[in-house]
């Protein structure tokens, strides 16, 4: 299975599928569900469907860099 690098910021789509996260972070897809669960992860529920808001997903993620560096 392949999977897709973005090599820009601005090539997102506005709104994030799971499958967006887990390819952009590198992570299984069982891990990408289990961060869609966590308090704080910018995800917004449609019924069992799972979606991020890519400039919110962009602030959660430098707002982890920003933690990390501290």
């Amino acid at each position: 299975m392949a999977t897709t690098r973005v090599k820009d910021i601005e090539d997102l789509p506005a709104v994030l599928t799971i499958k967006d996260v887990q390819d952009i972070l590198g992570i299984s897809r069982p891990k990408a569900y289990e961060l869609a669960h966590t308090a704080g992860f910018p995800v917004v529920t449609f019924g069992r469907t799972f979606r991020v808001p890519k400039a919110a997903f962009v602030r959660w993620l430098e707002a982890q860099i920003g933690e990390q560096e501290d």
